[in-house]
């Protein structure tokens, strides 16, 4: 009895093919021209970050005041004033009466970045895209 056999011709390679080689050193490109500037450049990031937390920390007891509170008071320490602002307080009369002015979840970490954009000038917070300069008693120059 005869038994049929079917020959295919396939090839059998070993390896990648140019294509797939290609594909492969156009993702790994792609994943280092995105990682590369990353790398070590933390500073534009804690910066922003500061600049940001500064910003809404300084907003914050602008509202406040409005509102009838003073958290400057006769506090000369800026970032112990920051630290009172991240506390928070609430307002006990006034049509604001009831409310409370925070910024929660700053650690001191945070407060002293923020401190260096934040100057105190006659008994109210300012903002400064530049860093501010410190005497070591902790007010602006």
């Amino acid at each position: 009895m005869k038994t049929a056999s079917i020959h295919t011709n396939t090839r059998h390679t070993k390896g990648f093919s140019f294509f797939e080689m290609m594909m492969f050193i156009a993702i790994v490109g792609i994943i280092v021209a995105i990682v590369v500037p990353m790398w070590g450049n933390n500073d534009a990031f804690y910066a922003a970050r500061d600049r940001r937390n500064a910003q809404e920390l300084v907003s914050i007891c602008t509202m406040a005041q409005a509102a009838g509170l003073d958290f400057v008071e006769n506090e000369t320490n800026l970032v112990e004033i920051l630290r009172n602002i991240s506390r928070g307080r609430l307002v006990e009369r006034g049509a604001m009466k009831g409310r409370s002015f925070s910024v929660p979840g700053l650690s001191e970490e945070d407060l002293e970045g923020a401190a260096k954009y934040v100057s105190l000038q006659d008994g109210q917070l300012r903002y400064s895209f530049d860093m501010q300069v410190r005497r070591p008693g902790g007010t602006s120059l």
